[in-house]
């Protein structure tokens, strides 16, 4: 019994011993991490329900913008905006494209002479991007989760 009982001891020592490499924590290098989160071209860019019955990239790509610069021309229609002086400018908007697939006004790159004539032109254009519709989210494909996503929309701004 004493035998059995040693050896039993002597096996579970061996195991533990040898499985240790089972509990040393495994470190994966920031390089692997960076180029595992780049996006790929297997990854899925955001869409809208309407565009994914498209083939082809480009016109999905294509059907994806309309929709977004749709959305805000259709606001801008509605909601003229007025300006102290003549305008010819382009400005560009940072929208970001949540995991839900909802957008948001992160940045407005725009000259200060635009600030002075539009004074309220950033409040307008978060009104503009939270009324574009929903879409599908980004979703990176090796993973399988959905991701935001940013995306810079250049709009030319001419007023009288």
């Amino acid at each position: 019994m004493k035998s059995i009982f040693t050896s039993l001891l002597l096996l579970l020592f061996l195991v533990s011993f040898l499985g240790c490499h089972l509990f040393e924590p495994t470190q994966v290098p920031r390089k692997e991490i960076v180029a595992a989160s780049s996006w790929s071209e297997k990854d899925q860019a955001p869409t809208f329900p309407s565009c994914e019955d498209r083939e082809d990239l480009d016109e999905k790509r294509a059907c994806f913008e309309s929709i977004i610069s749709n959305s805000i021309k259709e606001y801008i229609l509605q909601n003229p905006w007025e300006s102290s002086e003549y305008l010819e400018e382009e400005i560009s908007l940072q929208l970001r494209i949540d995991k839900e697939g909802y957008f948001s006004l992160e940045e407005v790159i725009r000259s200060n002479a635009l600030n002075a004539a539009i004074p309220n032109l950033e409040e307008e254009l978060e009104l503009a991007v939270s009324l574009i519709p929903q879409a599908n989210p980004a979703v990176k494909t090796n993973v399988g989760a959905f991701v935001s996503t940013e995306l810079t929309l250049p709009i030319l701004i001419i007023a009288e």
